[in-house]
């Protein structure tokens, strides 16, 4: 497979999966906007399908042919697969603030399919998603740590601790 920087105008011949996977991993845990399309030269569509989701995993596998399959995080059931695709073309704006990537097949006699994947950004569910600690500022820990230290903190847990378990009511 090719793979065509388009921002370097730089070619490349893909040397490994996990150069791709690399590539690819940009995705994981990514909103990502899809579209499946098939055209003919004179850039008439035959057919297009889009769809918005978060990436959960990608399967990158080179036996007999190259299969590429990524799987939507939210959605078992729904997945794309590329077979077999002839070029990759990788689309990143200066600074790495836009990325985008395009499997082209193999074309036909004047038709090219491709299926395009652009990165909308990290996942706000999993953003919101992070743990108190995470959330914590750093003089909020200082401050938690040194209420922990405290002995008369201290001394209330132990309290609680000797107490426990509490009695049963009847």
């Amino acid at each position: 497979m090719k793979i065509i920087y388009t921002h370097a105008d730089r070619v490349e011949t893909l040397a490994s999966g996990a150069a791709l996977r690399k590539i690819l991993g940009r995705f994981v845990h990514h909103r990502v906007f899809c579209e499946m399309s098939s055209r003919d030269r004179a850039g008439n569509v035959f057919f297009s399908t889009k769809n918005t989701f978060v990436v959960g995993t990608i399967d990158v596998i080179n036996r007999v042919e190259l299969q590429v399959m990524i799987f939507d995080r939210d959605h078992a059931a729904h997945s794309v697969e590329i077979l077999n695709p002839a070029t990759l073309r990788v689309y990143e704006e200066e600074c790495g603030k836009s990325f985008a990537v395009a499997f082209v097949s193999e074309p036909s006699p004047g038709i090219e399919s491709r299926c395009y994947l652009r990165d909308d950004g990290p996942d706000e569910g999993s953003l919101q998603r992070k743990t108190e600690l995470e959330r914590i500022s750093l003089p909020q820990l200082f401050e938690y740590l040194e209420d922990l230290t405290n002995t008369d903190a201290i001394g209330n847990v132990m309290e609680v601790l000797a107490a426990w378990p509490p009695p049963h009511e009847h």
